[in-house]
């Protein structure tokens, strides 16, 4: 593997050490620079372009031909060590729905199941959600080992999605969530996410800290900083600053390196937030 400088000389936190930035043959992505804690999880951001090819890159099945996106699919598993594996995704519909993959589920397939988060304590099952301005979210728990992924827009983020994943991590597989650790992806930034009040009415009347990340720009606009929402439904829960990295990368402004639906509409593509578990004692 290269890094990819272009995206690291953008990026505060891959040029400060927090993220890396990765271009291999087959694909460019984003993952959280090494650290002793996070030994047992492998997790990609993935970026619009196919690695050095430049090429696209995208891994939504709405969103291009099946046999491009299948193909896409296989050269990122491959990039990440991950050959033989499965990719497994869902149908997301903005909501807090939260699939569980164990066995059973792999079983009977997850064609069709309509959700915004996955969770599962398998190892080398890898599990993702597609976004293109919304946040992908990986939780982690070293101890006991458990993983989930969360989609979180506006909607994802009203309807507490990411706390609905952590809820169901605690209830499977008892995860401690003073131990958990947390990786936010790029999305769209508060500096390009303009809503009027009929988007922002709704957090004022559910959330009483809706002021800290709805910020009035002019008498009936707002911008909502979805990174800082997410933060704190986590801090709430039990999760330690110190544990959440976020990417701060907004998809728009880097449209360039990211596909985002505010920039280029239904010409965008999806981007990925994909993690998998490593076995104990194979890190």
């Amino acid at each position: 593997m290269s890094g990819d400088t272009e995206v690291a000389d953008v990026v505060p936190s891959v040029r400060e050490g927090h993220f890396d930035a990765w271009l291999t043959d087959e694909a460019a992505y984003l993952a959280p620079a090494p650290r002793p804690e996070m030994a047992g999880l492998r997790c990609a951001f993935t970026l619009r372009y196919a690695g050095r090819s430049g090429l696209g890159f995208n891994l939504g099945f709405d969103r291009g031909p099946r046999h491009e996106v299948l193909a896409n699919r296989r050269r990122l598993l491959h990039a990440l060590g991950m050959d033989k594996a499965t990719l497994c995704t869902v149908r997301q519909v903005h909501s807090n729905a939260v699939c569980v993959v164990d066995e059973q589920a792999l079983t009977n397939g997850l064609a069709g199941i309509e959700t915004d988060a996955l969770v599962t304590a398998l190892p080398h099952v890898p599990i993702g959600v597609l976004a293109a301005d919304c946040l992908p979210i990986v939780l982690y728990s070293a101890h006991p080992r458990a993983l989930g992924v969360a989609h979180a827009g506006r909607m994802g983020t009203y309807h507490q999605v990411v706390l609905a994943a952590l809820k169901v991590m605690q209830q499977q597989f008892a995860i401690n969530p003073s131990q958990i650790r947390v990786m936010i992806g790029p999305g769209i930034g508060g500096c390009c996410y303009d809503l009027d009040h009929r988007a922002i009415d709704p957090f004022r009347e559910r959330f009483a800290d809706w002021e800290s990340y709805c910020l009035p720009q002019k008498p009936g606009l707002w911008t909502m900083d979805l990174v800082r929402a997410n933060r704190a439904q986590l801090q709430a829960a039990g999760v330690p600053s110190a544990h959440i990295r976020s990417l701060d990368m907004c998809t728009v402004c880097h449209c360039a390196h990211l596909f985002s639906h505010r920039a280029e509409r239904e010409a965008a593509g999806r981007g990925m937030g994909m993690a998998v578990l490593l076995p104990e004692g194979q890190e």
